[in-house]
């Protein structure tokens, strides 16, 4: 195995910032504790819709929040986090990879929720429902290409959002290829 440090979304540790009534768990996914019990040294990203919009937030999707306000939103809870990056490569310790959640419209890689058409709330009963598509979300989008700018290419992996529990560390190892 490989020795560096791996990107964890925020709410695999901290399902508090999700939007209020989708946390799964009360607390950190079992996967977390499988990381430290291997010895995985992992860096929580920030939460960017929960330090943008807050607790009281209702969900969104990835077109709501692709936006040039909230990408540039993004870049700047990014900042501090790479130049902790570049160091902890200068100093031998590689970006092992990138774990987010599928499903979500920031953090998803391979899906993320779509479908968002206009409208208001006294509307929601007529509007077309909310689906998972194809794509990631918005800020791990930044934060790929954020990475690319650094010469920083990790893999990355999502969990399933739908059914977070059955994520394990010898899966997550063969999807990062560790």
């Amino acid at each position: 195995m490989r020795h560096g440090i791996l990107l964890v979304a925020h709410c695999l540790l901290n399902p508090l910032a999700k939007v209020r009534g989708l946390a799964t768990t009360s607390g950190p996914l079992p996967l977390i504790k499988e990381l430290v019990e291997a010895g995985i040294p992992v860096l929580q990203l920030p939460c960017p819709e929960h330090s943008l919009l807050g607790g009281l937030r209702w969900g969104m999707t990835r077109e709501q929040y692709d936006t040039p306000m909230y990408r540039a939103h993004c870049a700047r809870l990014l900042a501090p986090l790479l130049e902790e990056l570049e160091d902890y490569t200068a100093c031998g310790l590689p970006v092992l990879g990138v774990l987010g959640i599928d499903g979500s419209p920031s953090c998803g890689v391979r899906r993320s929720c779509s479908g968002y058409s206009g409208g208001e709330l006294s509307l929601l009963d007529r509007l077309p429902a909310q689906r998972e598509a194809p794509g990631s979300g918005v800020f791990l989008r930044t934060l790929r290409d954020s990475l690319a700018a650094h010469k920083l290419h990790p893999p990355f992996a999502g969990i399933d959002e739908a059914s977070p529990h059955t994520a394990s560390w010898p899966a997550l190892a063969a999807l990062l290829d560790l």
